[in-house]
């Protein structure tokens, strides 16, 4: 039996409009690749393959977006998130490869996320969407993944962003002002106190431009989603009001997670007499002369070396 998303793909397909679209659009691609080819830039098989594979790409996932839009069971709509949060805290582990940043990226963004999404779930706080409060006759009709996914999608990325550059930002600090601290440790200073404009000056980097853009909303620009949701025909009052929500969810979220993660991450460079860590500053230090290829390549590579000491002693054993 073919499967349902795949009738709606090949149904999809099969309008003539949609060919028509593409046609259109494909004349700016033309465009690129007669600029490529005119500046020499060696670009037109990428150009092409690029528009090829995303439109697939970008089919494919619309379709899968289809069955995830029509989920009303709460569990798995969490489950879903769970997910999403344990991937953002792996890609934040990636980027920033510290010691146990992965599992100080799942808590922040996962605690953080969670808690919006289910006050969102559980409330009237979004336009349009009724959360999970029963109506008047008894049935849950707003909570879908329609809803939940693409807004839960926002808040994820959006903390995981804003919480690797607060992140990056307080480790840079700490290591500038090492004399600094340590003068204030000796003074009697905890070292929360110590750092505590450090850990200010890490949030404001990273809230920042988020605080810049809801003053610039209406006036400077016009963000994406209620241009969307205006293109979409919704009255352009609702979708202003729909974007403030999202914006105070995002800067809601971004900033618990900041808190979260600053909070955890530091406290790994004071030992418990209140001192510098010398252990975990040099680990850092050697993260930093490496880049993150090459720190992962390492990583193949010891994890091989101990297979094959292991299926050695094995034999050996044997």
């Amino acid at each position: 039996m073919v499967p349902q998303f795949l009738i709606d793909i090949w149904d999809s397909l099969k309008q003539t409009n949609i060919w028509i679209r593409i046609g259109l659009a494909s004349i700016l691609l033309v465009v690129l690749i007669g600029l490529s080819f005119w500046q020499k830039t060696k670009l037109e098989s990428k150009l092409i393959w690029s528009f090829i594979r995303g439109t697939i790409q970008v089919v494919l996932f619309g379709s899968i977006l289809g069955l995830i839009f029509d989920i009303r069971k709460l569990w798995i709509l969490y489950l879903i998130l769970f997910l999403m949060c344990l991937f953002a805290a792996f890609t934040n582990a990636r980027s920033y490869p510290y010691p146990r940043m992965f599992l100080i990226g799942f808590f922040a963004i996962t605690s953080s996320s969670i808690v919006i999404m289910t006050l969102v779930m559980f409330s009237y706080i979004v336009p349009g969407f009724d959360g999970i409060i029963p109506n008047e006759t008894g049935t849950i009709t707003g909570l879908t993944g329609e809803y939940v996914i693409p807004i839960g999608s926002m808040v994820i990325s959006f903390a995981m962003r804003v919480s690797g550059i607060a992140i990056e930002r307080v480790k840079s600090d700490i290591i500038k002002s090492k004399g600094s601290i340590e003068a204030a440790l000796a003074l009697g200073d905890k070292p929360s106190r110590a750092i505590q404009n450090i850990l200010c000056d890490s949030y404001r980097a990273g809230l920042t431009p988020t605080i810049n853009r809801v003053a610039s909303l209406g006036i400077v620009t016009i963000p994406g989603l209620m241009a969307g949701m205006i293109i979409g025909g919704v009255p352009p009052v609702e979708a202003a009001i729909y974007q403030v929500v999202i914006f105070l969810m995002l800067l809601s979220s971004s900033f618990i997670t900041s808190i979260i993660t600053n909070v955890l991450f530091t406290k790994q460079f004071f030992t418990e007499k209140q001192q510098f860590d010398i252990i975990f500053l040099n680990k850092i230090a050697k993260l930093e002369n490496q880049t993150t290829g090459t720190l992962l390549k390492d990583r193949w590579k010891n994890w091989r070396e101990k297979m094959k000491r292991k299926k050695n002693d094995d034999e050996t054993t044997d």
